[in-house]
């Protein structure tokens, strides 16, 4: 039996272990279910890590996509694919900038029921900068705060973000173009004028003008436009007022007459529609109002030698040689014009001299033309309008020019300088037989003049020189194959090596003299030879074969 004494003062005996209560746990048992504890904590918070980033992941794959363009972005209204990547994009870009290019557009003139003729977009200088619009495409959501960022590719998924293409307009492209549509298109103001046999006033019509740069700028603002299929663009047009109108017209005082001239034609035989055509010239001349200082082109006032403008085929001189062309005859009524307007004392700035002598002028007064290239341009150089009277009577053509008074007298001279003797040229012919030549143009020598005017007013006086030149006109014989061209006559140089064979004629050849009689019938005989006039073929007169070598003509 175990007995525990107490030790002084109640203290316990030394070695003495106190009991443990009975409802004591030992530490081992203590430190296991914080353990656990611990692990559970830290599962609950990686679970809970894990969602947050998947969540995370999520919304930020969501609102703030890294891929090339934004999911759900289109380019020019065609939607990207998902996941596309650069040169896809780029693909998508250059597909489109080559459809604009060759989107076709239709102008129309205003006021003009004929359309222009179709044409592209890249014919006009529209053309897409790729680059610039690959930057805008992919830079969309790509910068900025996180909530505009996915604000953007929000809207892009939702099919609000629709990238345009960038386009670019080359005006350097584009008016050569529009000047060319231009210059075909303008209508020039009609001047009132005057019709002096009735005493009437033909009014003014307004010209139009088509406005290039508003052109322009409706293609530049309709190629950056999204809308498909081709495009109609209406060409703006500005009225051109003319500068003569009928109120004007009634204050002209034309008493006087500042010059004029008369030469004459022929409206027989193959000639009758000549003389129409110098009608129709004339009766487009008649009645113009020439403003002080304004210049007057002859083919814009007569307009273009068509059928459609009223002239008629007849014999013309073409490249040295005649031709049936439709006008002919109108180069008289040119010179004639003329000779008004340099009596007139009118500053002659555009003038060409014929290819041979005119039968029906002076050499020095004439003036050929040829729509639209070859023209006559002269000035009024007073302080008072003239007015142009141009008639027919008979087979006479007169022009002459009205104003207010007659401020000076005019003289023309002319001294011949020169002559050039013309070529023969020989072609056979196997519709013709025996000893019959026919005549296709008969040869003039050419001529070179001096030109002189004299004009004196007012205690003045000024005198203008100029020389002309009208090369030889070649002789053109058609002759049976195997003719002895030693049977025609001699060429006015005597030199055999001027002469141009076609065909088997023999080059080596003697010449004899010809009669060069003509009969009534038109033909010519030397030595057993037939000579007959071609079509158009009229023998020179004597001015035209012969020219006095100095001329002086006083108008006053």
């Amino acid at each position: 039996m175990s007995m525990h004494f107490p030790s002084p003062e109640g203290q316990p005996l030394p070695h003495a272990r106190p009991c443990p209560p009975a409802t004591s746990a030992r530490p081992a048992d203590t430190k296991a279910p914080q353990g656990k504890r611990r692990r559970l904590w830290f599962a609950m918070v990686t679970v809970l890590l894990a969602s947050d980033l998947a969540v995370v992941v999520a919304l930020r794959s969501r609102y703030l996509p890294n891929a090339v363009v934004l999911p759900g972005l289109t380019i020019d209204g065609e939607r990207v694919p998902n996941g596309a990547d650069v040169a896809k994009v780029r693909a998508i870009v250059e597909a489109h900038a080559e459809a604009l290019a060759q989107r076709q557009v239709q102008l129309v003139v205003t006021g003009d029921g004929e359309p222009v003729a179709p044409m592209s977009l890249g014919a006009l200088g529209v053309r897409v900068d790729v680059d610039n619009t690959m930057q805008n495409a992919t830079s969309i959501g790509k910068s900025g705060g996180v909530f505009a960022r996915a604000k953007a590719a929000n809207a892009a998924r939702a099919g609000h973000i629709d990238v345009a293409l960038r386009t670019e307009f080359d005006r350097d492209v584009a008016r050569p173009v529009l000047e060319k549509i231009k210059k075909a298109r303008d209508t020039e103001p009609v001047n009132a004028r005057l019709d002096l046999d009735k005493g009437a006033v033909i009014p003014e019509k307004e010209g139009r003008s088509v406005d290039v740069e508003g052109i322009m700028a409706k293609i530049d603002s309709s190629a950056r436009e999204p809308a498909r299929g081709n495009l109609v663009i209406e060409m703006p047009t500005v009225a051109v007022v003319p500068r003569i109108t009928s109120a004007w017209l009634g204050s002209l005082d034309m008493g006087t007459v500042v010059a004029g001239y008369d030469t004459y034609f022929s409206r027989g035989g193959d000639q009758k529609k000549r003389g129409k055509n110098i009608d129709n010239a004339a009766k487009r001349l008649n009645g113009l109002v020439i403003s002080p200082g304004e210049q007057v082109s002859f083919n814009d006032v007569v307009g273009e030698r068509s059928e459609a403008n009223g002239f008629q085929k007849s014999w013309e001189i073409y490249k040295g040689e005649m031709v049936e062309g439709i006008g002919g005859g109108t180069c008289q009524v040119a010179s004639t014009f003329h000779a008004a307007a340099f009596f007139a004392g009118f500053d002659v700035l555009e003038r060409l001299p014929h290819s041979r002598p005119s039968a029906y002028i002076p050499m020095g007064l004439d003036s050929t033309v040829v729509y639209p290239d070859v023209d006559l341009k002269v000035r009024n150089p007073y302080d008072f309008p003239i007015v142009v009277r141009a008639k027919t009577e008979g087979g006479k053509l007169h022009i002459e020019m009205l104003g207010k008074t007659h401020p000076v007298d005019v003289s023309f001279g002319r001294e011949l300088v020169g002559t050039v003797p013309y070529k023969r040229k020989v072609v056979e012919d196997s519709s013709l037989s025996g000893n019959k030549v026919l005549v296709k143009q008969h040869g003039i020598n050419g001529f070179r003049i001096k030109r002189s005017r004299v004009l004196k007013s007012a205690g003045h006086r000024k005198k203008e020189e100029t020389t002309d030149f009208y090369p030889p006109t070649t002789e053109i014989y058609h002759v049976p194959v195997g003719f002895d061209v030693s049977m025609l006559p001699p060429l006015p140089g005597g030199d055999d090596d001027d002469w141009d064979f076609s065909g088997s004629v023999a080059s080596s050849t003697t010449t004899t003299s010809c009669a060069d009689c003509t009969n009534t019938s038109g033909t010519t005989e030397t030595e057993g030879v037939e000579f007959v006039n071609g079509p158009g073929a009229h023998a020179p007169t004597n001015a035209q074969a012969n020219p006095e070598k100095t001329i002086w003509v006083n108008r006053h």
